[in-house]
């Protein structure tokens, strides 16, 4: 009788609504198919790909059914679902497709929670085109409403819940099917966006079996032996510590290899410091963006590759709590670490994750003054200067690691006066080619004399200095590597392609010592091996896990997800032994390192002090003059708040340790300052002072 009623209950509620529901998901067909079509650029590319993955066209219908169906068993408006979830898949598709063109990378659900780091480059990439675009968009979603209210005809459900939940329980069968089938990896031409977007929620796909870990453990023993016998550490106590300052340049490439005519060399400095360095190219994991996952890599010897893809966000998502990385490696030789990037200290939650790498201090935007900067960012000069002193006023061997920001993308805007540029770029190409070009170029000429204004200090600095200077990514040279197919450096290849491409994916780097000119030409490896062969060549210790890595170095330098190359360039697949144990190997050492095992000597064990040199802003004496009062001290900032007896007042900043207050201050006047970032986090404070 029960199964009687339910059938009839189904049958009415089908009889109701069958007609709208159809209609909402042909609505969703159509949102699908135009949004891939204009992502693809290609109406026939878009239905063959329908044609070769019928399953996974119907996973991103599945998805949008799924949200509507959920939605409607509390609501009767289909109408007011529909619009409302296709304009969210709308938005977000064309979202995707904008990133994409930039970085040729999808969006991502991690991609929500960086909001504040796209917000803060908006005015760097918002233009005439972008704004015409959304204003147009709006129009026409306004005027889809309309014309959806007249097609649905009929707004309201009728004893529609039966329905509803029928339809949420298929789309949810799909999708899990789908998880089931497909890997979590896929490259989103395969999957489609929106179930792009669903898939890369799921862990990575990356693993290897029980017997293979346990190969690569014995792998891993007979490696860091070998390497123990082969590096015996000095037992000379009287030897020099050098020290070691790392460069991460933004965007920083060979541009040279794209074969465009200038009229001068813009990167001849650099190139000629190959002929007293080790020197090579090293395999980066993004392009176009995705600085700190470059920076994670050369920092602690990991990669990318043990994550679902190679733009996933490790610092805001991963870094939370101490992890070893070369500061915490070198502070426990000896060394004081500090870091320097001239941006927002809260930019990928940088502020939090180099005090959990281990370094003493970290100068970010706001604990730096009188900036000078190249259109809107940092000077690459200004940052060596920032080195420079670094050098100049610490007792202890010194590792600096600095990111900078000066050849930041994107390279349409204006940083540069028509009077300003040195260097011309005269191949034939389109003119936006070359306007983006030319930023660049110039961008690369200052950051190659500003490495050439920091070689002639370390020459004659009476330190012993090693100096890896490299790129971190290539650059973002227009929409789909608009400016490298203009120029024909890439021909047609598919973004998936490129991703695996040493054309795009490879940038120079140098290692340069101050009191060794031996010139040695490297194979191309990975970023993540940088790490210990630095240390190798510093003469250092390091964990047992970089040892490893080093070794497995020797006979895989480069390690792609699926296949790799030997020092010889002969590549090896997924299933060869030689890729097989490089993949068990660094997959354990990553499974070892989120536990701590066989680190604990290395992690960083002392967080307290960390920037404690820069946060403590100290006032030390007043001086009445006239109509204004000077105070001295130390640590302070332009960017700092000064209040008089609880009152915001202005003032002219002298130098890091005078200020000027324009009044009169008498005795008993109670002065404080504080530093805080864009978002209103307190990072610095002085003690009350009370004028005497």
């Amino acid at each position: 009788m029960n199964r009687q009623k339910n059938t009839s209950k189904l049958t009415e509620s089908w009889h109701l609504n069958a007609i709208l529901f159809l209609k909402m998901i042909l609505i969703y067909v159509l949102i699908i198919f135009g949004t891939e079509a204009i992502f693809r650029k290609s109406i026939v590319g878009t239905l063959s790909w329908i044609a070769h993955s019928p399953f996974l066209f119907l996973s991103n219908i599945a998805l949008l059914v799924m949200v509507s169906s959920f939605l409607l068993i509390f609501s009767k408006r289909i109408v007011w679902v529909t619009i409302g979830v296709g304009a969210i898949a709308t938005l977000l598709s064309f979202v995707n497709i904008g990133k994409f063109a930039l970085r040729n990378v999808p969006l991502l659900y991690e991609d929500f929670f960086l909001v504040k780091e796209v917000w803060v480059l908006m005015p760097q990439l918002v233009n005439l085109k972008t704004i015409l675009i959304v204003v147009l968009g709006a129009l026409v979603l306004a005027g889809l409403s309309f014309l959806l209210f007249k097609f649905f005809k009929n707004n309201a459900l009728k004893k529609h819940r039966v329905l509803s939940t029928i339809f949420m329980s298929i789309s949810l069968i799909i999708l899990l099917i789908g998880q089931k089938v497909n890997s979590a990896d896929l490259d989103i031409s395969k999957t489609g966006f929106l179930y792009s977007l669903s898939n890369n929620t799921r862990a990575s796909t990356n693993v290897v079996n029980k017997a293979q870990l346990e190969a690569a453990g014995t792998i891993f023993k007979n490696y860091v032996a070998a390497y123990d016998e082969q590096n015996p550490l000095s037992t000379d106590s009287n030897t020099v510590k050098p020290n070691i300052i790392v460069i991460q340049s933004e965007a920083f490439w060979d541009i040279n290899k794209m074969g465009i005519e200038m009229s001068k060399n813009p990167i001849s400095f650099f190139e000629s410091l190959r002929k007293e360095s080790h020197y090579g190219e090293l395999y980066v994991p993004v392009v176009g963006g995705g600085t700190s996952n470059t920076e994670y890599e050369i920092l602690t010897g990991m990669t990318l590759k043990n994550y679902s893809n190679d733009w996933y966000m490790v610092y805001p998502n991963e870094i939370k709590s101490p992890t070893v990385s070369l500061a915490s490696i070198l502070r426990k030789q000896g060394y004081e670490a500090t870091a320097i990037h001239p941006y927002m200290s809260w930019y990928y939650n940088r502020l939090d994750v180099y005090k959990y790498l281990g370094f003493n201090e970290f100068r970010t935007i706001e604990f730096m003054n009188q900036i000078t900067k190249v259109g809107e960012f940092a000077s690459d000069q200004y940052t060596t200067e920032q080195i420079i002193e670094a050098v100049k006023n610490t007792e202890k061997p010194l590792f600096n690691f600095a990111v900078t920001m000066q050849n930041h993308g994107p390279y349409g805007n204006l940083r540069f006066n028509a009077d300003e540029f040195d260097i011309d770029v005269t191949s034939k190409m389109s003119d936006s080619s070359r306007y983006f070009l030319h930023n660049y170029v110039q961008g690369l000429y200052l950051s190659d004399q500003s490495l050439e204004n920091l070689v002639t200090y370390l020459r004659d600095c009476g330190e012993p200095t090693i100096l890896v200077f490299y790129g971190d990514h290539l650059p973002m040279l227009g929409e789909d590597y608009q400016a490298f197919r203009d120029v024909k450096y890439i021909g047609n290849e598919d973004n998936a392609s490129l991703q695996v491409d040493l054309r795009m994916m490879a940038i120079p780097y140098v290692m340069w010592k101050n009191y060794d000119d031996t010139s040695v030409k490297t194979p191309t490896m990975n970023a993540s091996y940088m790490t210990s062969y630095l240390l190798k060549e510093a003469g250092l210790d390091m964990p047992d896990y970089l040892k490893a890595l080093y070794m497995s170095r020797e006979s895989l330098p480069l390690y792609f997800r699926n296949f790799g190359y030997d020092v010889n360039g002969n590549k090896y697949t997924s299933d060869s032994a030689e890729f097989i144990n490089a993949k068990a190997l660094y997959l354990l050492i990553h499974d070892d390192l989120k536990k701590g095992k066989g680190v604990e000597d290395w992690l960083p064990d002392n967080l307290s002090d960390y920037n404690k040199a820069l946060s403590g802003i100290q006032v030390s004496s007043a001086e009445v003059s006239g109509d204004e009062t000077k105070l001295e001290g130390v640590n302070f900032y332009e960017s700092m708040v000064v209040t008089v007896n609880g009152e915001k007042v202005d003032f002219a900043l002298v130098d890091s340790t005078h200020i000027t207050i324009k009044k009169n201050l008498s005795s008993g006047n109670k002065i404080e300052m504080k530093l805080y970032d864009t978002e209103q986090k307190l990072l610095g404070s002085s003690t009350l002072f009370v004028m005497p």
